[in-house]
């Protein structure tokens, strides 16, 4: 790819992000749980998606399961077993990609049932740049939607994150919606 369309691609999605800032942000909608949970719970979603645009290791690890048997389901389509895992693959990207804007969360539900609560972001945006000139650039990289679902429970009485999927956000109309 050419710095040109490098510099294309940035400017899309730079303009993307300022159409969503604009653009009113639903309050989270709620089903179960108490308000300290709901609270919590909340703040886990935002922390996590705040550890994703840094690429945060760190900061993930205060609020993901140390269970070796979680998994995180990348937009790059594979699977990460663990939070080591999950590290490698932040640690290969860390060089290759900066957040240009903090991520903006859209339309988020959260149920709570007992000990265990689903999070649902969709859809939320993720203001990428791709650095790196020796590879092509993602998909995500163009379009910056993707749906999220976390699922946390409580650990000796603390809310954790067992479970993150991203999956790319269509562009237009869904195909049984169009004319």
């Amino acid at each position: 790819m050419t710095d040109t369309a490098r510099e294309t691609v940035r400017q899309k999605v730079l303009e993307r992000h300022e159409a969503d800032r604009a653009r009113p942000v639903d309050p989270p909608t709620f089903d179960g749980g108490t308000e300290a949970d709901r609270r919590r719970v909340l703040e886990l979603h935002h922390a996590f998606l705040a550890a994703n645009d840094a690429l945060d290791s760190a900061a993930l690890r205060k609020i993901w399961s140390s269970d070796p048997a979680c998994r995180f389901f990348n937009s790059n389509g594979h699977t990460y077993y663990g939070i080591d895992d999950w590290g490698r693959i932040w640690d290969h990207y860390r060089t290759r990609i900066r957040a240009l804007r903090p991520y903006w969360p859209g339309k988020v539900q959260i149920v709570i049932r007992g000990d265990m609560a689903l999070i649902v972001g969709d859809p939320i945006a993720r203001y990428f740049e791709w650095i790196s000139t020796t590879e092509p650039v993602p998909p995500l990289f163009w379009w910056p939607y993707v749906r999220h679902t976390q699922v946390c429970v409580r650990e000796n009485g603390e809310w954790k994150i067992i479970h993150a999927h991203f999956s790319m956000v269509g562009e237009g109309t869904r195909p049984d919606k169009r004319g």
